[in-house]
């Protein structure tokens, strides 16, 4: 084989996997977001506004599906449904991500205040 032949051929392989590659990144994607707040909670509300804005920001190639209150399931479920691939976004909170990710397990147990806000501090109002 000659040295040209080798390279249309190598040429060839390379054009055929780029196009396999990029076709389904141009096709659109769906995915499912659950969580479980009702639907006048503001984590739903909002969970509908960044799934609006993604399709707009993706000029569609990304669609969000919000489904709310447990309709997927409850957060264990969701939790193992995100591993299993059944889910692709949750909200969780840290207890549940840190029993899969044990860095996060350490921030659940931590406050949320610095210490130096929860140091007494001289009162300044006047004592009678």
């Amino acid at each position: 084989m000659s040295v040209w032949t080798r390279r249309a051929a190598l040429s060839a392989a390379f054009i055929i996997s780029s196009v396999i590659v990029a076709g389904p990144a141009s096709a659109q994607t769906k995915l499912k977001w659950a969580h479980v707040y009702e639907i006048a909670e503001p984590y739903h509300t909002q969970a509908l506004w960044a799934a609006e804005e993604i399709k707009k920001r993706t000029d569609g190639r990304y669609e969000i599906q919000v489904f709310p209150a447990s309709q997927l399931g409850n957060e264990n479920q969701i939790n193992e449904g995100l591993g299993l691939g059944t889910v692709d976004i949750i909200y969780t909170g840290t207890s549940f991500a840190g029993s899969i990710h044990k860095p996060l397990a350490a921030t659940a147990n931590c406050s949320a205040t610095s210490p130096r806000a929860t140091k007494t501090r001289p009162s300044t109002r006047s004592r009678r």
